[in-house]
């Protein structure tokens, strides 16, 4: 799998060898997460605090499904990207941030599979 945390790409091939990698992740309080299948599929996280969502892609040039979380939040949450743009998403999106983590732990375990437990809508 390509993992690329701020900018910067990583290749890692087994579990064991990336999960001590995603606990030093969930230190930063704020980033840009994306991790590429070699099927073409690609899940990415985007935290700022305790706000994280996801956008799994299926392939090159998909528009996607992202997480759905509380319905009912209203108001928006500022992201800022790897390369240094400022973007504004629904807070909609957001889901727990343990369950960020069980669904890049299932797409990484399962090359690039979308993970069921969590609510997806399209983008």
């Amino acid at each position: 799998m390509k993992v690329t945390f701020k900018g910067i790409t990583q290749p890692y091939e087994t579990f064991e060898e990336f999960a001590p990698v995603l606990g030093h992740f969930d230190l930063e309080r704020q980033f840009e997460l994306w991790i590429s299948a070699p099927g073409g599929q690609s899940l990415s996280m985007l935290r700022n605090g305790d706000n994280a969502w996801l956008m799994y892609l299926r392939f090159d040039g998909d528009s996607g499904s992202v997480t759905q979380g509380t319905q009912t939040k209203d108001g928006t949450c500022v992201y800022t990207l790897a390369n240094g743009q400022v973007d504004e998403y629904p807070l909609s999106w957001c889901i727990p941030i343990k369950q960020c983590y069980e669904a890049i732990a299932y797409f990484f375990l399962n090359n690039g599979g979308q993970y069921k437990s969590v609510a997806w809508q399209d983008t």
